[in-house]
């Protein structure tokens, strides 16, 4: 059988072989390289928010140190346009340490390593120059891995992502109205609420980038928030109304019309109404029994029996059923002065003036002052003061 020889320098296969498509191994690799990335790539971050695309989506950074930024914006450019040869299949990105050793790989598969050489970013564009090396394997007759380096520029450029073009524009696409029911949000609640918002926004950003408090206005009556996307106002709506109970209701109204798709836009007003009932309320419910309010959340209610001084809990569904709604009452403070098998007297601490009550279940101390409330005529003790 004649020897066949490489037909781009002429060397035997003896020498050079095997031959790959009729080149020797040094030709094949010269011919087919791997490394295919352009000499330069343009980038882009938000000068507001420090977000990027990745794969064509905005995303916020790991770190928000300006230097330490602009090389995570321009990694990721790197890597996202990073073009091998269609033979290569699979693609590994490790520290250049590892590379150096690596001597054998399987065929369509490429390790890649890179590593800023020189940049310029005291300011923009931040110019970067990056060396990229490859070893890979494309073909199965191959001795010798592609071996191959590369010298390129990351040109990282300011702009406003879209997010923040809508922010700066006094964009809202929903309003998140907190109220309550038959009365107006204490100032307790009203910074409460606040805190637990600004809080739960950070972690709704995670996810859905438009999530962000356009403007807050406190009213006499309730908190305003002007959210950029109606699933963050609903997801706050569902967050309030779980730790305070209540409701939650949606209106919607024209705004106008897209111009690329000729529908009709509507802003959503997204109402959560928590219950009357705050902590320190009397009630009553429909069988006469009273109590004081203990506790508001999403499950329900947390009560005292004022009669028995026991706690109790009950559902937003029980509490319906049960009627219990609040009760004009009077508080007062009162001394026991005496008791007696059946009763104790008190004396009040405005007007001197005694009264008898049944004595409760629980201890009584003679001389000691006590919170009362006084309820259709009756007394009921609250605690000590």
């Amino acid at each position: 059988m004649s020897e066949r020889f490489c037909y781009r320098c002429g060397i035997s296969e003896r020498e050079g072989g095997p031959l790959i498509e009729g080149l020797c191994q040094v030709c094949f690799r010269k011919e087919n390289p791997v490394l295919l990335i352009e000499d330069e790539i343009n980038t882009e971050l938000c000068q507001n928010c420090g977000s990027y695309k990745v794969r064509g989506t905005w995303v916020d950074p790991r770190n928000y140190e300006l230097e330490e930024l602009i090389f995570e914006v321009a990694d990721n450019a790197l890597v996202e346009n990073l073009l091998l040869d269609e033979r290569v299949k699979e693609v590994k990105i490790v520290p250049k340490d590892e590379l150096e050793e690596i001597t054998e790989l399987p065929v369509g598969t490429a390790y890649v390593s890179f590593e800023p050489v020189d940049w310029h970013i005291e300011y923009f564009p931040a110019i970067i120059n990056y060396e990229v090396e490859v070893k890979a394997r494309i073909h199965e007759m191959q001795k010798e891995l592609h071996h191959e380096k590369k010298m390129l520029t990351v040109y990282v450029r300011q702009t406003v992502c879209p997010r923040c073009q809508k922010f700066l524009g006094g964009y809202f696409e929903a309003i998140l109205q907190v109220r309550a029911e038959d009365r107006v949000l204490t100032k307790e609640e009203k910074d409460e609420i606040s805190k637990l918002v600004e809080e739960k926004v950070d972690e709704i950003m995670k996810r859905d980038r438009m999530g962000f408090i356009q403007d807050t206005i406190e009213k006499e009556e309730g908190i305003d928030f002007y959210m950029g996307s109606t699933s963050a106002a609903r997801k706050l709506a569902q967050m309030i109304r779980d730790k305070y109970g209540g409701s939650i209701s949606e209106a919607y109204q024209l705004v106008g019309q897209d111009r690329m798709t000729s529908k009709e836009v509507y802003r959503t007003s997204v109402s959560v109404r928590i219950p009357k009932f705050k902590v320190g309320d009397i009630v009553e419910d429909k069988k006469g029994n009273i109590y004081r309010v203990e506790g508001v959340s999403g499950k329900g209610l947390s009560l005292k029996n004022l009669s028995t001084h026991e706690n109790e809990h009950k559902d937003w569904k029980t509490v319906k059923r049960d009627e219990i709604d609040t009760v004009e009452h009077e508080r007062l403070e009162a001394m026991a002065t005496s008791s007696t098998p059946r009763e104790v007297q008190f004396m009040d601490m405005k007007n001197y003036e005694t009264f008898e009550l049944e004595k409760p279940e629980f201890e009584i101390e003679e001389g000691e002052v006590y919170k009362l409330v006084k309820v259709k005529g009756r007394y009921y003790i609250e605690e000590k003061k």
